[in-house]
């Protein structure tokens, strides 16, 4: 991921405006161990689900101890970072509402 502040992670874009959803986008995101993304706050949610890996979820003034097969709810405008503090990859599916066509499918 290009983002400044990103550190081990990988983006692919499954679904988005290129191929129809309209409003959605569904990413899979791979964190290498001690990796993150950055801190952030926007107007869209997110749906996470994990699919492996351990990771940590901070929030604005709380922290979630994330693992295989957890689904996490991220509000509007939550602050949130998501860290693998495990040995392995950190693997999740991860929604966005938006219409916009990604400028790169694939990032790293």
């Amino acid at each position: 991921m290009r983002k400044e502040g990103a550190k081990g992670v990988k983006v692919k874009y499954l679904l988005h405006a290129g191929v129809g959803a309209k409003n959605i986008q569904l990413r899979i995101f791979t964190i290498e161990p001690k990796g993150s993304t950055p801190q952030e706050q926007h107007e869209h949610e997110h749906e996470v689900f994990i699919l492996e890996g351990k990771g940590k979820i901070l929030s604005k003034d709380k922290e979630f101890i994330i693992e295989k097969g957890d689904a996490v709810f991220i509000e509007s405008f939550e602050p949130h970072k998501i860290e693998n503090i495990g040995d392995a990859p950190l693997r999740f599916l991860c929604t966005k509402q938006t219409s916009e066509l990604p400028k790169e499918l694939n990032q790293e």
